[in-house]
């Protein structure tokens, strides 16, 4: 820059960055439609989360194996920072998603995704509280907003909404929060897929020792819907949709990928009017604008705000997304 000029250079917008956060926001928009007809097919949830994580790690480690760059990545991730990927898996990934099915078992796909979504909300709460920095007006007005739109949403689709399904799903979105914070602080320096075959693999343990106790074991589907639907969720979010938002963040930062991840809830919505006849009633989507809305805005980082509360400087993210399942 100049001296004296009193202006900063504007980077250039990182376009394959951005393809890459909406492609995974599309990937995870299939999540719920997947999950719905795998749960329509009689597969049981504990099972089905646990041969999901199993399919899916055993795609990602032979795509990992299989890449001399990846490999060498995985020898460059210190012992400790292995350890930190798996503990994240097993307790963040897969607390966020047993509560998100157990919500999915209960209310509709849209309606479950739309509740996740106060994920930023109590994000910017959290960081309230890590940061003892108050957030801007126009934060605490999106958070209440966020509120008002869940209250909005847990309203009647066709009938009364499941309280229990509700609150479930809600409690995704603090949960996810809540670990979130951590896994920006683990990924930079370490490619998606090397990332998530290692976070996926702490799932793929937390569920398999869950379900061996439990009785049910893993899945191996009967016919082709049952397997369709279980390729589904391996592929479209937990291998693609994660690997793509983990490659995406690691480009633009977690306050644009919070941006375009906004598709995620747009895109289950319309999927599900389209694929499982499921409608909002207009005070819902009244609610739903007002939770994506908020997530926009909370999203939005002010620069000047960034450079004070970004991921080099400070001891957490300024926002991060809340996608995942």
């Amino acid at each position: 820059m100049p001296s004296g000029t009193g202006t900063r250079s504007t980077p250039s917008p990182d376009l394959r960055g951005f393809a890459l956060i909406i492609a995974s926001a599309f990937c995870y928009s299939l999540l719920s439609i997947f999950g719905k007809y795998a749960l329509a097919q009689g597969l049981p949830l504990l099972p089905l989360l646990a041969s999901r994580y199993l399919f899916a790690a055993a795609v990602l480690w032979i795509w990992v194996l299989a890449s001399p760059e990846y490999r060498r990545a995985c020898l460059r991730v210190p012992r400790r920072g292995r350890t930190a990927l798996v503990i994240w898996g097993i307790a963040g990934y897969s607390g966020q998603s047993a509560l998100f099915f157990l919500a999915l078992t209960r209310i509709p796909a849209g309606l479950s995704e739309v509740l996740l979504y106060t994920c930023p909300a109590f994000l910017a709460l959290m960081l309230w509280g890590i940061t003892r920095r108050r957030p801007a007006t126009s934060r605490l007005a999106a958070i209440a907003l966020a509120m008002l739109g869940v209250w909005l949403c847990a309203g009647r689709i066709g009938g009364d909404v499941d309280p229990t399904g509700a609150a479930l799903a809600v409690l995704s979105g603090l949960w996810y929060a809540a670990f979130q914070i951590w896994l920006h602080r683990l990924t930079p320096g370490i490619p998606g897929a090397v990332s998530g075959a290692y976070i996926i693999s702490g799932a793929t343990l937390s569920f398999g020792v869950a379900t061996l106790i439990h009785g049910g074991g893993f899945l191996w589907p009967r016919n082709a819907a049952a397997w369709g639907s279980l390729a589904g969720l391996v592929l479209s979010s937990t291998v693609f949709g994660f690997v793509l938002f983990l490659a995406g963040l690691k480009r633009v930062g977690p306050q644009v990928a919070s941006v375009l991840s906004t598709f995620e809830p747009l895109g289950t919505l319309v999927l599900a009017a389209l694929l499982l006849d499921e409608r909002l009633r207009p005070l819902q989507w009244g609610g739903a604008a007002l939770v994506i809305g908020a997530a926009f805005v909370l999203a939005s980082t002010d620069p000047a705000e960034e450079d004070r509360m970004g991921p080099l400087e400070a001891p957490v993210p300024a926002v991060a997304d809340p996608a995942r399942d």
